[in-house]
């Protein structure tokens, strides 16, 4: 009886262990998808700073703002 309760026991956390295990592997994956997605976006944005030929840049700390001629919309950097 005793042995009995103990393996269930240890199959019960085993499962419970697995579980857990499982979901923090797929909120790994999940971040590193959104993380490549965000450095991949951050790229196209530093691209298309260097690209447009700057009229005004306003700049306060880490961040750039850059207004060109043909766009009416700041591009923030």
């Amino acid at each position: 009886m005793l042995a009995a309760t103990a393996m269930m026991l240890l199959l019960v956390v085993g499962t419970y262990g697995a579980s857990l295990h499982r979901q923090r592997q797929q909120r790994i994956r999940a971040m590193r998808a959104e993380s490549q997605l965000i450095a991949s976006e951050l790229r196209r944005v530093k691209e298309k700073a260097d690209d447009i030929k700057p009229i005004v840049v306003l700049e306060n700390g880490d961040t750039r703002v850059i207004v060109a001629n043909e766009q009416s919309t700041p591009i923030y950097y």
